[in-house]
């Protein structure tokens, strides 16, 4: 009996494991301007990042600019296309709160 109980914790412990993990932060939600005119839209700017970020499921509540939040972020494989040098990361709002 020992020996399946260890082997469902070392089975949960191996997928719970390979998750990514939210990097919780503290910064200002953002409005890049509209997004069919070549603008961001709605972005997350934090000191943490070296650039702004997208974010992939922001609540209406959320948007408003300039904004103090703490949020726990997800980063994605996907990208923003923008005029920008380099294409934007997109995370994932794993939580929010306002400050």
């Amino acid at each position: 009996m020992k020996r399946v109980y260890s082997a469902l914790i070392a089975f949960a412990f191996v997928f719970t494991s390979c998750t990514k993990e939210a990097n919780c932060i503290e910064g200002t939600i953002q409005w890049g301007g509209e997004p069919a005119v070549d603008g961001l839209g709605w972005y997350f700017q934090s000191d943490e990042f070296t650039k702004p970020v997208k974010l992939k499921n922001l609540s209406s509540t959320y948007q408003v600019d300039d904004l103090a939040v703490s949020a726990c972020l997800v980063k994605t494989d996907e990208k923003y296309q923008c005029f920008c040098a380099e294409p934007l990361d997109v995370y994932s709002i794993e939580t929010i709160r306002k400050r």
